[in-house]
C-alpha cells in the first residue's frame, strides 16, 4: 500500500543520504543542505514566498537532522518507515487499527454525505417555498387589484370618497407639521 510523501516524510532523502549513514555521514549531510537551504543565502531581491519556502526547506533539513542523530528518534522513525513500505512487517493489532480507521474514516464521510444532501434538499424544498409563496403573492395582489378596479366601475363614488380620505389625511400630516415647527418641544404622538 503506497503512503502520501505528504503524511510521511523521508528524513534520509531530505538530507540526501543513505539509510545506513553513518552519524558523521549525517552531521556533514546536514551541514552542506543546512548551507544550501539557509533563508540568508538567498538573493536580495527575493520575494516572500521566495524566503518562505526556503524557511520550509531549511526547518525540515534541520527537523531531519534532529531525528537522525537521536538513536532513539532515528529507531523509530527507521521501523514507522519500514512498516509504510513493507506492510507485511506490521504486527496484526496494527493491522487492525489501520483498518479500522479507514472504515471510521469511510463512515464519516458517508454520514457526512447525507448531512450535506440533507441540506442541500432542505434548502432546495424553502427555495421552492419561496418561490410558491411569491407567485402566491403576485396572483392575490392581481386578484386585490382586479377587485379594487371592479369597485371602482360598480360604484364611481368610492374612487371619490377614497381620493377624498386621502386628501384630508394629507392635510392633518401637513397641520402637525406645522405645528412641530412651531412647538419643536411638543411632539404629536403617533400610533
Amino acid at each position: 500500500m503506497p503512503v502520501p510523501t505528504v503524511l510521511f516524510k523521508n528524513l534520509y532523502a531530505e538530507l540526501g543520504i543513505e539509510t545506513n549513514a553513518s552519524s558523521d555521514d549525517i552531521r556533514r549531510a546536514y551541514r552542506k543542505r543546512a548551507l544550501e537551504t539557509h533563508p540568508d543565502k538567498l538573493e536580495p531581491g527575493a520575494n516572500d514566498k521566495e524566503k518562505q519556502e526556503a524557511e520550509r526547506q531549511f526547518h525540515r533539513v534541520h527537523e531531519a537532522f534532529e531525528v537522525l542523530t537521536d538513536p532513539v528518534k532515528r529507531k523509530a522513525y527507521d521501523t514507522r518507515m519500514n512498516a509504510r513500505t513493507d506492510p507485511s512487517l506490521l504486527s496484526e493489532e496494527a493491522k487492525r487499527r489501520i483498518r479500522e480507521r479507514k472504515e471510521w474514516a469511510q463512515r464519516q464521510r458517508e454520514e457526512s454525505e447525507k448531512r450535506m444532501a440533507a441540506f442541500r434538499a432542505e434548502l432546495e424544498r424553502e427555495k421552492r417555498e419561496k418561490q410558491e409563496a411569491l407567485e402566491r403573492m403576485a396572483k392575490e395582489a392581481a386578484m386585490v387589484s382586479e377587485l379594487v378596479q371592479d369597485m371602482y366601475q360598480l360604484n364611481p363614488e368610492f374612487a371619490a370618497r377614497r381620493q377624498a380620505v386621502l386628501q384630508r389625511k394629507a392635510e392633518r400630516l401637513e397641520r402637525e407639521r406645522a405645528k412641530l415647527h412651531k412647538h419643536p418641544m411638543q411632539r404629536p404622538i403617533h400610533s
